[in-house]
């Protein structure tokens, strides 16, 4: 058996991940102009979740449509079908890690609360191996697989950990993670999910890594890390094979992708891109013609105008109107969940991009913008 060691790849000065790097560390430390409003921007977050889950999952075989996973993200649960329970799963662990990125601590405990997270309550198969690790052999439909026997697992583990929370030079940071995301694949530790719980690892990672940067910008794992799924598995298996070679072109791989989603990215923090190629396109969909009455279409445009709206700065369109017929005005179009008020008062109101008709379209738009990589 091979000794078990870990340690991050250096590529040569004149490489194409070097060049990858030099890029990366720029958009990390760069400070973007900001003019998106907060509120906007995390609805604009919580939406690109959602879609890293799908995609996340796609590339693990499960080929939920976008559309078919948006109309049931409101579904009550029981009624659900398991490839969207999946996905929420997923989305909703990306929630928690980004809620507690700062205080997470990568250990063998944290692999196998990831595992549980998105695969308890699935089916009662799932949740039987949830959280566990596996104990049969890995991969046998891999001709020439090489992954670790069962037995050697909990070590090949505690030695991955150990390798993530070692402290090295932070230009490395990148490489570091596109390499424990593979070798994380390669160990093969659960009966199943393990694509999933490696790139919730690597998303953890880079956040952890501050990849996320002053804007702290919207991180994407299989976006970035997956963005061509044919290729990825293609490489990542290939790195199996430890050679200098194959282990470089999966990272240099990995890499170019998680430069590309950080610009995209960072461009979303522009509200002008936001405005013109999303949020108006998605607004004149024909369904808003039945929807909509004069007055409603007047305040939608303040709103995507203004980002964040008033009363009053609605009065100023109706100077003859009573407080209280502005305040009916509003509250209809709350009724509709087209706008959403931002503060307990509910005295400051937003566009709600996740109504559940708007998003739809608003994805699509993004889609077409070419903000979605594969879907």
């Amino acid at each position: 058996m091979k000794p078990i060691v870990f340690q991050t790849p250096e590529p040569l000065f004149s490489s194409k991940i070097t060049d990858l790097v030099i890029d990366i560390e720029y958009l990390r430390k760069k400070e973007t102009l900001v003019t998106t409003d907060p509120f906007i921007y995390n609805q604009l977050r919580g939406i690109f979740l959602d879609l890293d889950a799908i995609g996340s999952a796609r590339v693990d075989g499960n080929k939920t449509g976008l559309s078919k996973y948006f109309e049931a993200k409101e579904d009550d649960p029981e009624s659900k079908g398991r490839k969207t329970v999946e996905i929420d799963k997923v989305s909703e662990t990306m929630r928690f890690l980004s809620e507690n990125g700062d205080e997470t601590v990568i250990f063998q405990g944290f692999f196998t609360e990831i595992h549980r997270m998105i695969q308890e309550g699935i089916t009662a198969e799932s949740s039987r191996f949830a959280g566990k690790y596996r104990h049969t052999v890995a991969r046998p439909d891999v001709p020439g697989n090489t992954s670790p026997a069962f037995h050697l697992v909990e070590t090949f583990m505690d030695r991955l950990s150990g390798y993530i929370n070692k402290k090295e030079p932070a230009k490395f940071d990148a490489i570091k993670t596109a390499y424990a995301h593979q070798r994380l694949l390669w160990i093969h530790p659960f009966r199943d999910a393990n694509g999933l719980v490696a790139r919730l690892v690597a998303y953890s990672m880079l956040r952890k890594q501050g990849f996320g940067g002053v804007s702290d910008r919207i991180i994407n794992p299989a976006f970035s890390l997956c963005w061509d799924p044919d290729k990825y598995h293609t490489l990542v298996r290939r790195a199996d094979s430890e050679k200098e070679k194959d282990v470089m072109a999966f990272i240099e791989f990995a890499l170019t992708g998680l430069r590309d989603d950080m610009a995209r990215m960072d461009s979303l923090l522009n509200y002008d891109i936001i405005r013109e190629e999303i949020i108006k396109p998605a607004f004149k969909h024909p369904l808003f013609e039945r929807v909509f009455d004069a007055q409603d279409r007047l305040i939608i445009d303040l709103a995507i105008d203004k980002q964040v709206f008033q009363a009053g700065d609605v009065r100023l369109f109706f100077p003859q109107k009573h407080p209280t017929e502005i305040s009916k005005m509003i509250k209809g179009l709350r009724d509709k969940e087209m706008i959403i008020g931002i503060d307990e008062n509910a005295r400051k109101y937003a566009i709600n991009l996740e109504n559940k008709y708007l998003i739809k379209l608003v994805v699509g738009k993004l889609e077409r913008a070419g903000f979605i990589p594969f879907v």
